[in-house]
């Protein structure tokens, strides 16, 4: 009888690769989270916008297509803070790698071994992609979707595509700009020879477009990808929708996994359906970089498909459980001894540093005394050397954790720079040049802002009246006197690093802007200095 769940280790191991990812993830200032936040936050305060109330502009029409995964992650992170938000993270993910696996079960006829090894490749190339946006619940949400057509597909049992209407009122409004995935994803499915098959399919689309009229916004959620996509100077300017770029890690592993699947899917007959729907999201993700995660888990399945006759050596079948598990905890050793090292062992007490001493003993002593043993991956000696290393990760773990500065616990320079001006203002007092990164934490304070990192929304096509984010790039490049610039919006602060070297001397140097906070840190070998200045008009 084929074994239909995941072993207890295997979904250990697809678990723990999401940990490790968050281990590496950075809850950064920048965070597109937190203008998503902060519109929930307004929403459950305020009820549903449509005039933009965050940024110092007037009258700026809004769809707010985000607005159920706001409401998520602000609870998320009221309750639990930054904790609240990587439990939500960790749930979408872990959920995403468990369902890909069952999809690959479903479609390679219970291969077990193919399976489990193509989402485990998986979920190391998509786990950076697995961050706290509103993308991990639409990605979930499409992969259900397809599971859902291929067992219709396969079965013919109308009853899977009962719940793809309601998929369609959740995914409206969690994220409204992916909306028309839903009906794109669907297509590759009627090409199969069966007038009824078509009919039932093509009676879900009709459905699927019924329900994406449920939400706040109507049409103009459904449509909002036809007015934010497409556009060259987000493309050119955006650097998510850049094409990957093999010069990086990510990138590498990116185009790994599109031969792999180009190669499988020639080499073997599959259905036509699996080539249109690889095929497509193959473009998609070639085309811009933030499509990356509907290609590793959805685009991959047909590879189960392909490779289902592929029996494992019976050193596999006997050990193969353990073996990526081992290399698992090697990669997180390296990883956190890697960035420890880097950081120095200064700041390190007497008995962390013999810990970490410890932890690379056991480590080598894994990776390079029983190599010469010949024996290290046998498979009845493999899985007590997991147990050892498993000891130097936790070591490893609990060193970098303790170590590591974490979002909610210090202030990053933006934060830290506002809680000063809030001693002696009033939030609704100021209005704040920043860079587009920072709009969103500044809205979390309470403060207006000249932009963020919703590039769509200060579009005019979206807005209704002005394309601000041209605006925003105009200035950064010098072509926007920047004295007008600010006295045009009349600016009572303005945030700016040294890494944007241009705006910063000249208002270092300028005797009509004053100095109010200024900071500096090492990052690196570089030097990064903020400064919040003050108009001349405005001074006090």
């Amino acid at each position: 009888m084929t074994e239909k769940f995941l072993t207890p280790i295997q979904a250990i191991l697809l678990a723990a690769v999401v940990v490790c990812g968050q281990a590496a993830f950075k809850f950064i200032e920048e965070s597109d989270t937190y203008f998503v936040m902060n519109l929930g936050r307004y929403i459950l305060e305020h009820g549903i916008p449509h005039v933009d109330p965050f940024t110092i502009h007037e009258n700026l029409h809004l769809v707010a297509q985000q607005w159920l995964s706001g409401v998520i992650f602000w609870e998320a992170y009221k309750n639990f803070g930054v904790d609240g938000i990587l439990t939500v993270d960790f749930v979408c993910g872990t959920a995403l790698l468990i369902m890909h696996w069952r999809l690959c079960l479903f479609v390679s006829g219970g291969n077990k071994a193919v399976s489990f090894a193509l989402t485990f490749v998986t979920a190391l190339l998509s786990v950076p992609e697995i961050v706290p946006r509103p993308q991990i619940f639409s990605t979930l949400i499409l992969l259900s979707e397809v599971f859902l057509l291929e067992k219709f597909t396969r079965t013919q049992e109308f009853k899977f595509l009962l719940p793809l209407p309601l998929l369609s009122v959740v995914l409206i409004n969690l994220h409204a700009a992916v909306w028309l995935m839903m009906s794109v994803l669907c297509l590759p499915f009627l090409f199969v020879r069966s007038a009824r098959h078509a009919k039932f399919l093509l009676a879900a689309m009709v459905g699927i477009l019924i329900g994406g009229l449920i939400n706040p916004y109507g049409v103009e959620a459904m449509t909002y990808v036809l007015r934010s996509y497409g556009v060259e100077l987000i493309n050119n300017n955006i650097k998510e929708m850049f094409t990957p770029s093999a010069h990086d890690i990510f990138g590498k592993g990116f185009y790994f996994m599109e031969a792999a699947l180009i190669v499988s899917l020639a080499k073997f007959k599959v259905p036509w359906r699996y080539i249109f729907l690889s095929g497509g999201l193959t473009y998609l993700a070639v085309m811009h970089e933030r499509n990356a995660i509907l290609f590793y888990l959805i685009a991959t399945f047909p590879m189960a498909y392909a490779w289902r006759e592929f029996t494992p050596p019976k050193f596999l079948a006997e050990g193969g459980a353990y073996l990526p598990l081992f290399f698992l905890l090697v990669f997180a050793n390296t990883a956190m001894l890697t960035s420890l090292l880097e950081d120095g062992l200064g700041k390190f007490s007497l008995p962390l540093e013999i810990l970490l001493a410890a932890a690379i003993i056991i480590m080598l002593y894994n990776l390079l005394v029983l190599k010469f043993d010949g024996r290290l991956l046998h498979p009845k000696i493999l899985p007590r050397k997991n147990l050892s290393l498993f000891v130097a990760a936790l070591i490893v773990g609990g060193i970098f954790f303790t170590t590591q500065n974490h979002a909610d616990k210090t202030d990053g320079d933006f934060a830290a720079a506002m809680k000063v001006l809030l001693k002696s203002e009033r939030p609704e007092n100021i209005r704040l040049y920043a860079g587009q990164g920072y709009g969103g934490l500044a809205g979390m304070f309470g403060i207006r802002y000249y932009i963020d990192s919703r590039s769509e929304v200060f579009m005019a096509a979206n807005n209704g009246r002005a394309n601000i984010f041209a605006e925003y790039l105009n200035f950064k490049a010098g072509f926007i006197d920047y004295k007008d610039f600010f006295a045009r919006y009349k600016f009572t602060h303005i945030f700016v690093t040294s890494n944007e070297p241009f705006i910063f001397d000249l208002l270092t140097n300028d005797k009509n802007f004053r100095t109010v906070y200024e900071s500096e840190r090492v990052e690196g070998t570089n030097v990064i200095r903020c400064k919040v200045f003050v108009p001349k008009e405005f001074r006090q």
